[in-house]
């Protein structure tokens, strides 16, 4: 165990783990033993806070031990490929926003405070923190061992089930559980394949702002959105499976050049 705990093929693993406790931790006490939740917007503001910090807490715990700075971190590398890689996610996303079109009516009670804390700013620090936490944490150590198709379906399985507990720590829901961790597993393809953890950020920030102003929709029940809407676990199982054979692509970001063991 204290081997693994050194080994910068798995540290980022438990890294991630001790990220999303302390991150759970903090959100759990302030939202219960504090005032602020009072008032929805200096919620969300906060929480935009907190994710930004956490963010950039992730980014110099990465410099130290894999010696990435922010710049290299945060890079649009291999973008070709980071966007063939994302083809399952985005061929979701097409679906998804189609759906919303089709049973799009109005919008109802969102304030211009919520508008920017929740469904812009804390949307932003989400796809900041979350990418950072449970993407490049947890995908990195996959460049310092020996590639393979096996360790690298582990790497994005993990991945997949970190994003997926996240989702239902306050209640379980298996159809949230898969939801959530088949995205997940999406964007992590992408940076397994390429390296890029831009792509997989601004995606993951394009597809909140329209699941929280769901929050606020109201919906016409036409047909036509009836019968887009029925097929929607299919189209996430077509991500899922398209994400999944775009694992098989050939690596494209460099082998890491450091040691397994941290120094």
């Amino acid at each position: 165990m204290k081997k693994a705990l050194t080994d910068q093929r798995y540290v980022g693993i438990f890294a991630a783990i001790l990220f999303a406790a302390a991150f759970l931790g903090i959100s759990i006490f302030v939202h219960e033993h504090t005032r602020i939740i009072s008032n929805p917007t200096y919620w969300y503001l906060f929480s935009s806070i907190l994710r930004a910090v956490f963010g950039m807490a992730i980014l110099f715990f990465v410099r130290k031990i894999y010696g990435k700075t922010p710049k290299q971190a945060l890079g649009f590398h291999n973008t070709k490929v980071a966007l063939v890689s994302a083809a399952g996610f985005l061929i979701f996303f097409v679906y998804y926003l189609f759906d919303y079109a089709a049973g799009f009516n109005t919008i109802v009670g969102l304030s211009a405070g919520l508008l920017v804390s929740k469904v812009l700013l804390q949307q932003i620090t989400t796809g900041f923190y979350e990418e950072l936490n449970y993407r490049l944490l947890i995908l990195e150590g996959y460049f310092y061992g020996k590639p393979s198709v096996g360790r690298k379906l582990a790497y994005a399985l993990i991945s997949f089930v970190a994003f997926g507990l996240i989702h239902v720590i306050t209640g379980w829901s298996t159809y949230r559980f898969l939801h959530t961790g088949a995205v997940g597993f999406a964007f992590a393809v992408i940076y397994l394949n390429s390296g890029n953890m831009m792509l997989p950020m601004l995606l993951h920030f394009v597809y909140d702002i329209f699941a929280n102003l769901a929050d606020y929709v109201e919906w016409n029940q036409s047909l036509l959105f009836v019968a887009v809407n029925s097929v929607f676990k299919i189209m996430l199982a077509i991500m899922f499976l398209v994400s999944f054979l775009l694992l098989f692509r050939k690596d494209q970001k460099p082998k890491a050049e450091t040691s397994n063991l941290l120094v």
